[in-house]
């Protein structure tokens, strides 16, 4: 009686300190954030505006392109690197389970079988519990021990309820990981395919500007073989033609480039996809201003953020896994079984049942100070954590104040090269027409040919320009993840002893 209330008092007093956790208790840090960016200077009216137009969630979809929506959707459910995102996730998932596992009770199975000259042929044989339980009075050997041991280890100091946070954390940051692929991965796919139709336009160019400049070089022949020009203009308007035709070639290349990003990206050979994408369309037509909000959404909306903010919070709770260590742990052991062994001065074969329970505890005590720096490593890697969560804001407010300036000014640029490609049209008919009146040479008409295909060149590269700054702009804004945060369940672990059975008839089956 007196000895079952002190295990029942030693597992009261297990219950009572187990509410005690040693290491920091986690809150989520409140960096100092500015107000607002400071290249957001549009009006007010205007960002709300276009915050009606531009949803963060599917902002692809304000470019109102069918094939690009399609290709979006197709990445997200084959493309490879979300893949291996979705299994790092799982990963991190089930490790949960293991740590829950680890500090809720273990139960083994033990048995011992001997013949010798010793008097316990257990030792060494059978689990420590198992054979604390034996009994070797008036036996001469004691030959056979089986049964069953639990150990439970009683988390008074909290190493497990921290360990389950730094799991719990890891899970979480591994879920931010993924939906910041997904960001990434639908910007790659929008930028790839504008880049695609820029290439092919300006292709769709290099070809125009090669017609135009064959039929000049056939109108000037006809001149120089009646005696109208001279042989000059005819190698001008030749040179110009090759050195132009020179660029149609890696232009092509450019194009099929393009193509095979787009399939990759979409978890496809580029053979699978050269016919869908070969057909040429217009460059998607971006909006006009965009609202990016205040710097405080980006903590809420980008995943890298979440992703630096939940390691951070991991690493703070595996200090108190580390401190833990310190002190000292304590178990409840258990067993339950069987022996048998052979009778003193006899051949009898006497045989038992056993039984043992009580607590136990082991304390470091010297260890030269190797457990107090493992909580210093600890503590220095929850603050290299939260230097990184800090780099990582800051970071983010520049990407989002630099891809506002860049998207204004591209579209800035493509206002006045529209400007110019406009004049450098007339710039063309007039030499044209000055030439075939006999008032200028045929060098000014090469000139103004030349200018206004340069000017054509760069209205595209523009456009490309701005595509892919619009793009910048609304990944480093965030959006793209809330859609796809659903996850497949995992597999429930089970005990040991199914799991045996389970994956050795799974891995004898047909």
């Amino acid at each position: 009686m007196a000895t079952t209330q002190k295990v029942l008092g030693v597992i009261l007093l297990g219950v009572i300190l187990s509410a005690c956790a040693v290491g920091p208790n986690y809150r989520t840090p409140r960096p100092d954030l500015p107000p607002q960016f400071t290249a957001a200077t549009g009006a007010q009216s205007t960002a709300e505006a276009t915050t009606a137009i531009v949803d963060l969630a599917t902002w692809w979809r304000s470019l109102d392109d069918a094939e690009l929506n399609s290709l979006v959707d197709r990445a997200i459910k084959s493309n490879l690197d979300l893949e291996i995102a979705l299994t790092r996730l799982q990963q991190a998932r089930t490790y949960e389970a293991v740590v829950v596992g680890h500090a809720l009770p273990e139960v083994d199975a033990s048995a011992a079988e001997g013949r010798g000259t010793g008097s316990d042929l257990s030792r060494g044989r059978a689990e420590q519990p198992l054979r604390s339980a034996d009994n070797s009075t008036g036996l001469a050997h004691l030959n056979t021990l089986a049964g069953f041991d639990a150990v439970w280890e009683i988390d008074v100091f909290g190493k497990y309820r921290r360990a389950i946070e730094a799991a719990r954390f890891n899970r979480q940051a591994a879920a931010a990981a993924r939906e910041n692929v997904i960001t990434s991965m639908v910007a790659d796919v929008v930028r790839a395919y504008i880049d695609l139709r820029g290439y092919q336009i300006e292709l769709g160019v290099l070809r125009q500007a090669s017609d135009v400049l064959k039929e000049s070089l056939r109108i000037v022949n006809l001149r120089y073989q009646r005696g109208i020009t001279n042989e000059l203009d005819v190698a001008l308007a030749t040179r110009e033609l090759n050195a132009l035709d020179a660029q149609i070639a890696p232009e092509e290349a450019q194009v099929s480039a393009a193509q095979y990003a787009l399939a990759v990206l979409l978890g496809e050979y580029p053979e699978s996809m050269v016919n869908e994408l070969k057909t040429a369309d217009l460059i998607p037509t971006t909006p006009g201003a965009a609202a990016p909000g205040i710097p405080l959404d980006l903590l809420k909306r980008r995943p890298d953020i979440q992703q630096a903010e939940r390691e951070l919070a991991a690493s703070t709770a595996r200090i108190g896994v580390a401190t833990a260590d310190l002190f000292p742990q304590v178990a409840l052991v258990g067993a339950i079984g069987s022996q048998q062994g052979q009778a003193a001065g006899s051949t009898q074969i006497i045989g038992k049942h056993l039984w043992s329970f009580g607590p136990g505890a082991v304390w470091p005590l010297l260890d030269f100070g190797a457990i107090d720096a493992e909580v210093d490593i600890a503590d220095l890697e929850a603050h290299a954590s939260l230097v990184n969560y800090r780099k990582t804001i800051l970071n983010a407010v520049r990407e989002v104040d630099s891809a506002i300036d860049s998207y204004s000014a591209e579209q800035t640029r493509l206002s006045d090269l529209g400007l110019a490609m406009l004049a450098g049209q007339r710039a063309v008919e007039l030499a044209t027409e000055r030439y075939n009146r006999g008032l200028t040479d045929f060098l000014n008409v090469v000139d103004a040919e030349r200018q206004y295909y340069d000017i054509q060149e760069q209205y595209v590269s523009a456009q490309i320009a701005q595509g892919e700054q619009f793009v910048q702009l609304y990944k480093s804004l965030g959006g793209g993840w809330e859609n796809y945060q659903q996850v497949p369940a995992i597999r429930r672990p089970q005990a040991a002893i199914v799991a045996a059975f389970r994956r050795v008839l799974g891995a004898t089956a047909p």
